[in-house]
Formats: C-alpha cells, structure tokens, sequence
C-alpha cells in the first residue's frame, strides 16, 4: 500500500499538516500509479521526474512533428517500485493491451503549471465554473466562493474553494476538483471501504455502489473501474480506488485512463473522506500524433540499454524484466505528455537484508513508445541524476 495512504498515521495528524500534504498530493498524476519506495529507509521521499521539453523549432525532416527532448532531474532519493510476493498480483486496471492496433498517439505540452511549480491553466471563472458544477451535481445550492492567490505568481488564481452543506470542494488551476466531505460518510454495512485487508471481490463492490452514488458528480458515460494493488513492506495488500470513463475508442480510453480518472478516499474508519476528480489534459495543447514503436521493439531497446528509469541500479539484464505495458508517464508537473512502455524489473537482489521476506521489489524502466527519430539524440539515461 503507498505511504500516503496510511490512514491510522494520518489520523494523528491536524487539518492543517494533512491540506497541506494533499495539496502536494494532488500535483501528482498517476498516474499513472506509481509507488516511491527506497528499501534502506522506507520512507515517502520525492524522485526524479522525467521531464520532456519541444525542441524548439527543430522538426523532423520531412515532417512537422517538433523533436522532443528528455532529460532525468531528480528532487531528491528514492525510485519508483512496487512489492509484490510474485509479479502476476500486479493489478492497475490500464485498458492498453497488446491486440489494440495502435499507428499512433497523441503528445501534449502541458500548460498547467508556472516555473516555479504552481497550478496556473485556468482562470478563475472556469475554476467557478467546475466547482459549482460538482456542487450541483451534488445537490447543494446553498454555498460561498473565495480565491486563493499564488506564492509566487501573485497575479495569478491557483484554487476556487466552494464551502456549503457539508463539503468543501476545491477546484485547482491544474484541472483537479477535491470533494471533501466535513463528517465523512458511512457507508452501509454490507461494504467495506479500506486501504488494506481486503478482497478483490470487496473492493470491486464497493466501487460499483460509489460509482452509483456519485454518477452525476463523475458524469462518465461508461464507468470503468481501475482498482490499482500492491504490497507494503509488511506484505498487506493495498488498494487504491480508481474510475475512468471507457470511451469506447481505444485512444480515447488510453487518455481518460490516463488523465481524467475519479478517486475515491477512505479514512481510516472505512468512511468516504473525499472524491478527486482528475483532468490532466484540461490546459493541455496537442503537439501532434507521433507514430509509436511496438512493445517487442521497444523491449529490444530496454535490453540495449535506450531506457529512462529512476532506479539508481545497473540494469540486471533481461532475465529479471516483467510484463510491459502502454502508459503515458509522469506527473502533472511535467512540461510535456508523451507515451511510454512500462517494464518492471525485479530489483530484490539488492536488498540482501531483505532475505528474511518473500517480497520482491519491481523497479520500473521507461521506454519511450514514440518512434526514436522523434527523440532528440542523447535521451537515454546515462546512469546519473541532473
């Protein structure tokens, strides 16, 4: 289960400290559904980013399509990884799957944050807008609206809060809108809603029954869940609560998957204690459709070393690499969307003092899915960190 999502730790903590950690919470996409971990001190830290930047005016030739560049930056220690006593317990609900015939995806510049990290994209008045909005949806007519102005762009509205009836909704300027509820909800007792110590087939039902409740807040023609598992360092099985809208075309599936789930929350007492709702494409411009490799051409790749990854380890070769999967990659904060393939790699042979546990520790390792021409030259991780 993710660090942040120890609640029994979390209940110890004021209103104050938790906002804030949520506020930086919710910078975060994943997307995309990614877990920090760094075996020696077991503990949430910041890692590096990838962060994508146009080429300028530098085209392909013959082409219109701008060439991209990459470049690893890190904020801090850590890798992205995911534990699971075997790789086939990994569950993310991605639509992506080998038999889609897919020519080409769409990349993004996004436009949703300031230098300097804030949320900018939208205005106040469409900030307004998406908060009365999910106000509505929930029944509420009676409410207050107050700004909130950036740190660092003064000039610029970051959050719209709506207070009235019960809720507290915050519409950010990156496209996020949190419900939070004042006394969370009980559920009826025929579900359980938790983090952990619980079934597939339970969570599964609990998600339908709060797809139903809240339909109007999340207004997606076809549900489809997207339950994400994995493990603790003490082996329990975590559960995130996860719902994009199915689309019916395969692109289109792949992006609100990506960018416009819903997340529903519990608290440590299995009570609702907010909804996000996620539009990571809401201040987004096209750059264009960028033709993609397949996934065995771009396992070729990862096994020649044309791979971006966060772990700090030498690549252990291709007998420890798992799985594969289409997914577009990062976090909001990222300047621009492209797609990748995901591989998981079973990093446990570093832990030696993790001899004592069955767990097993998958880093995982980018490849981008775009075609490499597209790439301005140099992309491929040299084993350090900007």
């Amino acid at each position: 289960m993710r660090p942040e999502h120890i609640s029994d730790s979390l209940n110890h903590l004021s209103d104050e400290i938790l906002e804030e950690t949520d506020r930086v919470r919710s910078g975060r996409r994943p997307k995309k559904r990614v877990l920090w971990t760094a075996a020696a001190c077991l503990c949430v830290m910041i890692a590096g980013a990838l962060l994508l930047r146009p080429g300028g005016d530098t085209v392909q030739p013959g082409g219109e399509l701008p060439l991209l560049e990459i470049s690893m930056e890190s904020g801090g220690m850590g890798f992205e990884g995911l534990l699971y006593y075997e790789f086939s317990e990994l569950e993310n609900g991605n639509p992506w799957h080998e038999g889609m015939e897919l020519e080409a995806l769409p990349v993004f510049r996004n436009g949703a944050y300031s230098e300097v990290g804030e949320p900018i994209g939208l205005s106040a008045k469409e900030l307004e807008q998406r908060a009365e909005s999910a106000a509505r949806a929930l029944g509420i007519e009676d409410f207050t609206i107050e700004q909130e102005r950036g740190s660092y762009v003064a000039s610029s509205i970051t959050r719209v809060r709506l207070t009235g009836e019960g809720v507290r909704i915050d519409a950010e300027a990156d496209g996020c809108v949190t419900v939070w509820f004042d006394d969370e909800l009980a559920l009826p007792e025929e579900y359980r809603f938790e983090y952990s110590d619980i079934t597939s087939q339970e969570a599964e039902a609990v998600l339908d029954y709060l797809i139903g409740q809240y339909a109007k807040l999340l207004n997606f023609q076809q549900p489809q869940k997207a339950i994400f598992r994995d493990r603790n360092i003490y082996g329990e099985l975590g559960v995130d609560y996860q719902v994009y809208n199915a689309a019916g075309d395969d692109v289109e599936d792949i992006l609100n998957y990506a960018f416009r789930q819903a997340d529903f929350a519990p608290d440590g007492e299995g009570k609702l204690m907010l909804i996000r709702l996620y539009d990571g494409l809401a201040c987004a411009e096209q750059m264009g459709d960028y033709p993609l490799i397949s996934l065995e051409e771009a396992r070729e790749a990862l096994l020649a070393g044309q791979y971006v990854t966060t772990v700090p380890y030498d690549f252990p070769g291709e007998a420890k690499v798992y799985g594969g999967e289409l997914v577009y990659r990062g976090s909001a904060r990222e300047q621009v969307f492209i797609p990748y393939y995901r591989f998981y790699v079973d990093l446990s042979h570093e832990f030696p003092n993790w001899d004592d546990t069955e767990l097993k520790n998958f880093g995982a390792y980018y490849v981008p899915a775009i075609q490499h021409q597209y790439l301005k030259p140099g992309w491929q991780w040299d084993g350090s960190f900007n």
